[in-house]
């Protein structure tokens, strides 16, 4: 469906949205590339591959997005298109496929530097059949 930043006094707020949890997580992945790197052009050229197996939603959120966060810090690796199986049994497992390339500085910007997803505020719940996810990071 979509994503949409919000005001907060210091740090980066965006709120996902989609038909189901897999949909706003994607929508989520994309404020995080839009928040670090703006609306650079990133080619799908490199695929990474993860697992995040955990009991609650708003920890699966928080797991999945602060893994791509490690990998743009330790492996400057920006994505562009994310797959994502979500499978719920006894809590959840996400299964992500995403795909982007390294950050450039020729031909991507740095918007900000995300430095951590946190758990303060974090929201992943269903109303009116859309899934919504907030989300603050430290910048």
């Amino acid at each position: 469906m979509a994503y949409e930043f919000l005001d907060h006094t210091a740090d980066l707020k965006f709120r996902a949205s989609g038909k189901d949890f897999e949909e706003a997580l994607a929508e989520a992945a994309r404020a995080l590339t839009e928040a670090i790197a703006g609306d650079s052009k990133i080619e799908a050229k490199i695929l990474k591959e993860f697992t995040v197996t955990i009991h609650k939603p708003e920890i699966l959120v928080h797991d999945f997005l602060q893994e791509l966060v490690y990998m743009f810090s330790a492996d400057h690796l920006l994505f562009a298109d994310f797959d994502l199986e979500l499978k719920e049994s006894m809590g959840y497992r996400l299964t992500a496929k995403v795909k982007g390339e390294k950050y450039d500085p020729k031909r991507h910007k740095l918007k900000a530097e995300v430095k951590a997803v946190t758990y303060h505020e974090l929201k992943a719940e269903e109303s009116n059949d859309v899934f919504l996810i907030e989300v603050i990071c430290d910048t």
